[in-house]
């Protein structure tokens, strides 16, 4: 039951997150998803977190005031996230693409991605660290390690989702184009 609610959420997701993906397949934006904001989008978004709280509530069976302390919490770390996200997904794409040069790759672009990589993971561990502590002000040790669990299937389903979207995209422009 968990699995297929989780998997619902991820498909929500993804399913309003597909334009924005092709797009920055093609032209990724380092610090916006300039064009990603549509109704759809944000009617998605908002379906999905109404849906992953029901779960997260189940799970972790928390008192009103634990959901609504929780839902603050999410709130302050969202916007940090989805810019780490952003640049983790920029650069990537980046790095992926000198690769793709083969022996013409430019090694200090290709270094330059690496270290700002390792800064974006650095910073996901110190926006995990303040994360927790502030979940550990109302939730339980065990709570937090669930919600962390939860939180790390919604995240690798959605890019298991994504990935395969990006193949199909990359699949139907190849056909199109003329070799």
């Amino acid at each position: 039951m968990m699995r297929r609610s989780l998997t619902m959420l991820a498909m929500l997701l993804v399913a309003g997150s597909a334009s924005a993906a092709a797009q920055q397949a093609t032209e990724p934006a380092p610090d916006t998803a300039a064009g990603t904001e549509t109704p759809e989008r944000r009617q998605l978004e908002q379906q999905l977190r109404l849906r992953l709280g029901q779960v997260v509530r189940r799970q972790l069976q928390l008192t009103d005031d634990q959901y609504a302390q929780l839902q603050a919490v999410n709130r302050k770390y969202e916007a940090p996230r989805r810019t780490l996200n952003q640049r983790e997904r920029y650069l990537r794409l980046s790095l992926r693409g000198e690769l793709e040069l083969g022996d013409k790759a430019d090694q200090a672009k290709v270094a330059g991605y690496l270290d700002q990589l390792t800064d974006v993971q650095q910073s996901r561990l110190q926006l995990f660290r303040e994360e927790q502590k502030d979940l550990s002000g109302f939730l339980t040790p065990v709570q937090r390690a669930k919600y962390a669990a939860l939180q790390e299937q919604v995240r690798r389903r959605v890019t298991q989702m994504r990935q395969r979207q990006l193949q199909r995209q990359q699949g139907r422009d190849t056909r199109v184009r003329p070799r």
